[in-house]
């Protein structure tokens, strides 16, 4: 099998439980010439050493260590390694994820088709993550169509750093990095500005979907978005906004358009945020989460959401602080009864 040279970065934390299973799905199969970068990001566990015992066993495996930093600086400190590497190609998978068998067998189709982006299947370990994009080659972003809103938002291939392989060309060129100052959405500014640089190729710009599904994501962790109480979406997803309105603008989508999905962006942060702050437990001083639900219910968009869910929720006697909330324009009433529930209950 004859691929162009690859690079994989695994960002390794706390990983020793599930590392060496992750390393062996992504050696299962691969070509000779594949770049493995370990990056163990001051993990105080054995998380160091087992990727020191990974890259000893396997020549095509790299293991770099780095005082704690986080999941961006890690995958920087790999895309360093690659970009001085003659790799072309790179892809992310995260330590306590796997690959599944068929990857490096189904990619020579697509690399045929010299493509700027590379899509594939997902599964999770919460439910199914079905791709809307139908396998084939589209000529770029715009080409994307219908399925650009549910790719961008609802099952995230557009937001994660996988499932996808991206040209390392492009990265080069750009000096392209995860934003370590981010802690959430700074892979969605990455590919945000990836496909940007994208739409301004002369060539090799079009987004190819395989058919098969590669990789699978275990989401069920304690510490998975879903799961634990934080309160920095919002300001995350303002930081990202102007990038994707001026990714769409250069897309050439029409305007209208452009502000369904920016709204769409916006309000999906709002209720994600909402959903943190009324269902995970966790401490967070009232102030904060005073402050927080004061923000939601000033968009009136997300206002108009949060009503339309809470009425037609099944469970009225419990949902009926939260509807008085929203109704009410209560940020007081809200705060104050997810502090007291979390606290009591």
């Amino acid at each position: 099998m004859s691929l162009p040279a690859i690079g994989v970065v695994i960002p390794c934390y706390k990983a020793e439980h599930t590392l060496r299973q992750t390393v062996e799905s992504v050696l299962q199969g691969a070509p000779d010439n594949l770049q493995l970068v370990l990056v163990e990001d001051g993990s105080p566990d054995g998380t160091g050493a087992l990727c020191d015992a990974l890259a000893a066993q396997n020549p095509r495996v790299t293991a770099l260590h780095q005082p704690n930093g986080g999941a961006s600086a890690a995958r920087n400190a790999g895309l360093d390694t690659l970009c001085r590497s003659g790799a072309e190609w790179v892809l992310f998978v995260d330590a306590d994820d796997t690959l599944l068998p068929g990857l490096w067998q189904a990619l020579p189709s697509a690399f045929d088709a010299q493509p700027g982006l590379i899509l594939y299947g997902m599964v999770r370990a919460s439910g199914p993550a079905p791709n809307p994009l139908a396998p084939g080659c589209y000529a770029g972003p715009a080409a994307l169509g219908d399925a650009l809103d549910p790719l961008l938002f609802e099952s995230g291939y557009l937001a994660a750093p996988y499932p996808k392989l991206f040209r390392l060309d492009v990265i080069r060129r750009n000096k392209l990095r995860f934003d370590p100052r981010l802690k959430i959405n700074e892979d969605v500014l990455f590919n945000l500005q990836y496909l940007r640089f994208l739409l301004f190729l002369q060539k090799n710009s079009a987004i190819y979907c395989l058919a098969g599904v590669y990789y699978n994501q275990n989401d069920m962790l304690a510490g998975s978005l879903s799961r634990s109480l934080r309160g920095d979406l919002l300001d995350a997803e303002a930081v990202t906004r102007p990038v994707l309105e001026a990714f769409l603008t250069d897309a050439k989508l029409p305007a209208p358009e452009i502000d369904r999905l920016v709204q769409i962006s916006r309000v999906r942060a709002a209720l994600n945020q909402y959903g943190l702050l009324t269902g995970c437990p966790g401490r967070m001083p009232f102030a904060q989460r005073r402050q927080l639900f004061a923000r939601i219910l000033q968009d009136a968009d997300a206002r108009a959401a949060l009503r339309a869910r809470l009425t037609a929720d099944p469970n009225r006697l419990l949902a009926l602080p939260y509807r008085l909330g929203v109704f009410l324009h209560s940020a007081w009433l809200l705060a104050a009864y997810t502090q007291l529930k979390n606290r009591f209950l």
